[in-house]
């Protein structure tokens, strides 16, 4: 499954929507709007979201396909929020799931590296002096790319 939303979205259900007696292990990664930035002394108020909704439906499906073949995954689930969020609010959420651990957690870290960098997501800090601010891409995020070479290629 997998969802663009303006709507936040419960774990506990979209857990409940991926459970099955096959699965012996979940993996899921649940990203959150913090106040600090790691690369500042900035305070953020929230985030907005923007994203070409078409397209990055095409590069979520790519990379969940890529998940499930890869690692014999039973499912994949991937939502990710659009619009203005406030601190706390719930951004991103992945869930794998396979028969055996070591598959649902490695294709759960492929899935968000993936995310971070190969779909069309754009994303702004919203500061404390109300001035919005553009999130480019990490460095770190594409060098953690690299891992996964051969799968993506």
């Amino acid at each position: 499954m997998i969802k663009i939303t303006n709507e936040s979205f419960d774990l506990e259900t979209e857990l409940k929507n991926v459970s099955s007696d096959t699965n012996g292990a979940y993996s899921f990664f649940l990203g959150t709007v913090r106040s600090d930035l790691s690369s500042s002394n900035k305070k953020i108020k929230g985030i907005y979201l923007e994203c070409y909704e078409e397209l990055a439906l095409v590069q979520l499906k790519k990379i969940r396909s890529k998940a499930l073949n890869n690692w014999k995954l039973n499912e994949c689930l991937i939502i990710h929020r659009i619009g203005k969020l406030d601190l706390g609010e719930k951004i991103v959420l992945v869930i794998t799931a396979s028969s055996h651990r070591a598959n649902a957690i490695k294709a759960c870290e492929f899935v968000i590296d993936s995310l971070k960098v190969d779909v069309a997501f754009w994303k702004f800090h919203l500061l404390d002096n109300d001035e919005k601010e553009t999130v480019l891409q990490k460095n770190l995020d594409n060098v953690k790319m690299l891992k996964w070479k051969d799968i993506i290629n």
